[in-house]
């Protein structure tokens, strides 16, 4: 079952971007967590309930589709750690149990409705490790005012990220991201103190190796498009260099008896450099973000 392995605890831990969040909370500088995630990491980290918006619901919970009555937690481990698929005790239903899951075409929770606005009473906006894509959750960040800065920590540049001039984006490991950010703010000890007294050194270790790997096949990935777009360039430049060769060897056609061959002239070449294209601001990788700031109250996620 794909319950099983997903299941809180089961073989997923919490990583040092979510212990960070759940520091957040404990120094009181947490507006609001909102999260795609099902998988309770957050609560596991430490983050309170109260300043949890599950977008897509999660395993937190869990209720018969039929009757809506809620399951008790501790059966409906043992359930998934079975392999059985739970039903509804209340008499006369006995209705299927699934977790508090938004799957496809169902509505998100009204509480993400509810409590959208935070985000545009934010002082801070942190964004961690998503693609932006899914809507209404992608549009959280836009709803910040702009002078409002906002820092990405992902792989890429995703969304309106880069369009503002108070955006930060630091761009690689989601976790290496927030160690930086932890290292500007002084928090860094206490931080990984936390994360491996949490997860222990065993899941520390294994996720330091999955780190690794991850960050080597990101390089191999670009070396091979590197390797691509130098064959492209080559074989450009190939065919530019036969089709010269060609006219060459043709050379200028014979004129015509009692007519004078005309002059070859060439057309002058525009040196004129082409207009630079007009870019946005934007932070790069690396730069410094002060957290030292009083005026930072409120951080969204």
């Amino acid at each position: 079952m794909l319950a099983r392995e997903l299941y809180p605890g089961a073989r997923y831990r919490p990583t040092a971007a979510h212990v960070f969040i759940a520091l957040l909370a404990r120094k009181g500088l947490l507006h609001m967590l909102f999260t795609q995630n099902i998988d309770c990491l957050e609560r596991a980290a430490g983050v309170p309930a109260d300043r949890i918006v599950e977008a897509h619901g999660s395993f937190a919970s869990q209720r018969c589709i039929e009757c809506k009555v809620e399951f008790e937690g501790g059966k409906m481990r043992e359930f998934v750690a079975k392999g059985e698929v739970p039903r509804c005790e209340v008499e006369g239903c006995g209705g299927l149990v699934k977790p508090d899951i938004v799957f496809f075409g169902e509505a998100l929770p009204r509480a993400f409705f509810e409590l959208s606005d935070r985000a545009k009473e934010a002082d801070l906006i942190l964004v961690m490790g998503t693609s932006l894509q899914v809507h209404p959750f992608a549009g959280l960040p836009n709803m910040a005012d702009e002078d409002v800065p906002r820092v990405l920590f992902n792989l890429e540049r995703v969304g309106s990220f880069g369009t503002q001039a108070d955006d930060v984006m630091v761009l690689g490991d989601c976790d290496e991201g927030i160690r930086k950010l932890a290292d500007e703010l002084g928090w860094r000890e206490e931080l990984e103190t936390a994360w491996r007294e949490l997860v222990g050194e065993e899941e520390v270790e294994r996720q330091m190796q999955g780190a690794k790997k991850r960050v080597a096949a990101l390089h191999d990935e670009v070396s091979k498009l590197a390797e691509e777009v130098e064959e492209v360039l080559h074989i450009d430049d190939k065919e530019g260099g036969q089709e010269a060769e060609k006219t060459e060897a043709q050379g200028t056609p014979p004129a015509s008896p009692g007519e004078k061959p005309e002059a070859a002239v060439e057309s002058p070449q525009d040196d004129t450099s082409p207009p630079k294209a007009d870019g946005q601001d934007h932070v790069e990788q690396g730069d410094k973000v002060d957290g030292t700031d009083d005026s930072a109250k409120k951080a969204v996620l």
